[in-house]
């Protein structure tokens, strides 16, 4: 299966889909897609169908140091590998792999850089608009960047973004954010006694 996406109208139709997190952080899984796992098992207990997670893991790691630069990224959705790549060859070489293959314009490279001149933009703000986005995310369905922002500067970020467009031609999209990520406390995990 191949899909690609370049429209306007694609990133419009995924606003609403979260993207991977980069590492470190926490994951949101995009959104479904409805194709079935190749890789899929029957249960011979209860009839369902069983993902062999480790097996897609491992794939993905291979298709990974096969690409090289033409891996973006990749993720588990309904049981089934997706991988996004950077050229048609890559492409083929992930559905002969059995994984549903996404044609995205920028490479990993390019889309952390971009997340890096956001980060830099934001430094430059008022104080309001350099605190409301407080995470960045690689989007796989749109080939961009997810940024989960405060929703009450939502539209004031989207709008100066839209302006100086700091991460240049990288799609943008935005998903409201419960707030900045804390630490955890220093007596989480200590033994007590």
């Amino acid at each position: 299966m191949r899909k690609t996406v370049t429209s306007p109208l694609a990133l419009a139709a995924s606003v609403a889909v979260a993207g991977l997190v980069l590492a470190g952080c926490g994951a949101q899984e995009p959104a479904a897609q409805g194709t079935e796992n190749p890789s899929a098992t029957q249960n011979s207990s209860s009839g369902a169908a069983t993902v062999d997670q480790n097996a897609l893991l491992a794939t993905n790691e291979h298709l990974a140091q096969e690409l090289g630069e033409a891996y973006v990224q990749g993720w588990i959705q309904e049981g089934q590998l997706n991988v996004s790549v950077t050229s048609d060859d890559a492409l083929k070489t992930v559905e002969d792999a059995g994984a549903v293959g996404h044609l995205t314009q920028f490479s990993s490279d390019e889309l952390r850089a971009g997340i890096s001149q956001i980060m830099a933009w934001q430094a430059t703000q008022p104080t309001q608009l350099r605190t409301s986005i407080h995470a960045y995310t690689l989007n796989p369905n749109t080939g961009g960047i997810t940024l989960a922002v405060d929703p009450a500067q939502r539209d004031a970020v989207e709008t100066a973004l839209a302006e100086d467009k700091p991460a240049g031609q990288i799609p943008l999209d935005f998903t409201d954010s419960a707030g900045p990520a804390s630490p955890a406390p220093a007596t989480v995990g200590t033994p007590s006694g």
